[in-house]
């Protein structure tokens, strides 16, 4: 008997670990734009207003889009391929979207969604707890405590997980992958310590068309595209 592995293709994750130097270019923007905070160093200690953990970011002179977003957006098409179907007369550039800080205490989490984008990235910048003992506070109750996890169907249909389980050694790294994956983020419970996160979307650019998605019917409106 003679057989092989056909391998269905599927959408992956791009795992980064950020330079020193790109680390730092990102605690830059939170220091920058962060609310009315007291820090110590890289340390959050509090914010005025509790309402305000989450922030707008922007990458100043293009910076992390030229150096990260884009080689790890050209990295992820030329591996898995568009993670969409084309659904316009014309294929779109991509553009980084949107940016921004979100600053966590004990027992705040993020409930399962997606992101109305391309791309989508997320990194930890400071993790002041070990995932493994979040999930040994309380045996069998929180086995899933501090984790972030993505959520996606197999080819059967069925969901399935992956997980990261947090811990100080993951300070700078990064995650990249398909907006439409599901992801959510659980509560930590075993410090008081702020973890400070950073995530964005590269979307399709509106302002940059290139060629006609169906060639045998050519749009006679626009002549030079």
């Amino acid at each position: 008997m003679k057989h092989h592995h056909a391998h269905l293709p599927n959408y992956g994750v791009l795992e980064v670990e950020l330079e020193q130097e790109e680390q730092d270019h990102l605690w830059k923007m939170v220091h920058k734009y962060a609310p009315e905070s007291e820090w110590e160093g890289n340390r959050l200690i509090s914010i005025k207003d509790i309402n305000a953990k989450q922030w707008s970011l922007n990458d100043d002179d293009q910076v992390f889009a030229n150096k990260v977003l884009m080689p790890l957006t050209r990295e992820y098409m030329g591996t898995y391929g568009c993670p969409f179907k084309v659904k316009s007369t014309y294929e779109h550039g991509l553009a980084f979207n949107r940016f921004w800080c979100r600053a966590s205490q004990k027992g705040d989490y993020q409930s399962i969604h997606d992101h109305l984008s391309v791309f989508t990235f997320v990194v930890w910048l400071k993790i002041p707890f070990d995932g493994k003992k979040e999930a040994e506070e309380q045996a069998g109750f929180r086995p899933e405590a501090s984790d972030f996890v993505l959520v996606y169907p197999d080819t059967c249909g069925q969901l399935m997980k992956k997980h990261y389980r947090l811990n100080p050694h993951m300070d700078g790294m990064m995650i990249f992958f398909p907006s439409d994956m599901n992801h959510l983020v659980y509560p930590h419970f075993t410090t008081d310590e702020w973890r400070i996160s950073i995530a964005g979307d590269i979307a399709l650019n509106s302002d940059e068309i290139t060629t006609q998605v169906n060639h045998e019917f050519p749009d006679p409106k626009i002549k030079n595209v």
